[in-house]
């Protein structure tokens, strides 16, 4: 099949996908554990810093504030603690982290559903697991990860919805490999970049990624909804400041651009909005590499976000009901991929969980590019 030429354009802008009506933070340094949980730190102890997540009188700020540092205080124990437990063990504190952290979040939006007893959201029986994990499921159930859930998608989630584990773990980006030794094969979140391009009228976003990266699906239609695919210009690997090394991309205008605005400045933030209508598939960049992360309906016929964010606290979840009551599912000798899969889900998830916490508190993308380390 021939393609079409793309709009010529005379300049560009690489721009990290995020909600164009939210300033997001610029980090101009690599995310770090160290840095992450100094950050949070000042939610739980700086009163201007947390108590402003909360309206009404100072009274009222101060009853949440007080539950809400606590929350923060608790998570931040249970994750440091973390650090120092080695292999999959560590998934059962990071939970805890986890869910203080959820509870946190879910504060300003549910501030009286998550004072005092509170179920966890999900179920999983280890009384019926087997020794592979792949026919696990989760259930959901009425507590913290449905309400998380509605809060980060806008989406409700049935009470009863079952999350199968070898579906969802793809769904975390960091274990990758991991997973398809254990033979989870299938669609999963995949980079792409990202660029705002302008002639003298005009701006619209044009998007690079693997041809095996456009889902199936409803997911897929709704990227085909918004963007066409086009021949790929010469200057390719400059525009979207790659390597000459790297190559099999294919190229991906917007059916649509906006115009400049009124003193001839182009609409950046409206060229964004136009990416930004894939919300719901859509994660923000896990590093300096990638723009943004598309991320396949769970089920391809139909809309079921299922944001990296969320996977990773629902497959912690499960690997701490794992350790607690069906730890020789993790027997080295007698099922090594799922030891090592349930190893690098302790180890590569961590940091990525606190950057979703930071991200989530602040309602706001966080964007970390250490300058040693920005593409060319």
């Amino acid at each position: 099949m021939t393609l079409s030429q793309p709009r010529p354009f005379d300049s560009w802008i690489i721009s990290p996908v995020h909600d164009s009506s939210v300033v997001p933070a610029i980090w101009s340094e690599a995310a770090s554990t160290p840095l992450i949980l100094e950050t949070l730190r000042r939610h739980a102890e700086i009163a201007s810093v947390g108590r402003k997540r909360f309206p009404g009188s100072l009274a009222q700020k101060n009853k949440l504030w007080l539950e809400y540092r606590n929350f923060m205080r608790q998570a931040l124990s249970n994750f440091q603690a973390a650090l120092e437990v080695p292999n999959r063990s560590s998934c059962l504190l990071y939970y805890y982290a986890m869910l203080n952290f959820a509870k946190a979040e879910l504060l300003t939006v549910r501030p009286s559903d998550v004072q005092g007893a509170v179920h966890h959201g999900l179920s999983f029986s280890p009384g019926r697991q087997r020794k592979s994990v792949a026919g696990d499921t989760l259930t959901v159930k009425n507590g913290v990860f449905p309400w998380l859930y509605e809060h980060r998608t806008g989406y409700s989630l049935n009470i009863g919805t079952e999350l199968p584990v070898r579906r969802l773990v793809p769904y975390v980006p960091e274990v990758g490999t991991q997973s398809i030794d254990v033979g989870w094969t299938g669609e999963r979140p995949k980079g792409f970049h990202h660029v705002l391009v302008m002639d003298s009228t005009q701006t619209w976003p044009i998007v690079l990624l693997s041809p095996k990266s456009i889902p199936h699906g409803v997911t897929g239609r709704l990227f085909r909804k918004h963007f066409e695919q086009v021949a790929l210009i010469d200057n390719w690997r400059d525009v979207f400041a790659v390597s000459r090394r790297l190559g099999g991309f294919s190229m991906h205008q917007a059916r649509r651009t906006v115009p400049h605005l009124s003193g001839g400045a182009p609409d950046l933030p409206g060229a964004q909005s136009i990416t930004w209508q894939m919300k719901d598939f859509i994660a923000h960049r896990d590093g300096a590499f990638y723009d943004g992360i598309l991320c396949p309906s769970f089920y391809s016929g139909r809309v079921f976000p299922m944001p990296p964010s969320l996977a990773r606290y629902a497959v912690t979840y499960y690997a701490s009901s794992l350790v607690r009551y069906k730890p020789s599912v993790f027997d080295f000798q007698l099922y090594p991929e799922q030891a090592i899969l349930f190893d690098a889900i302790a180890r590569e998830c961590a940091l990525p969980m606190l950057v979703d916490t930071l991200a989530a508190l602040e309602g706001r993308a966080q964007l970390f590019a250490d300058a040693d380390t920005l593409r060319v």
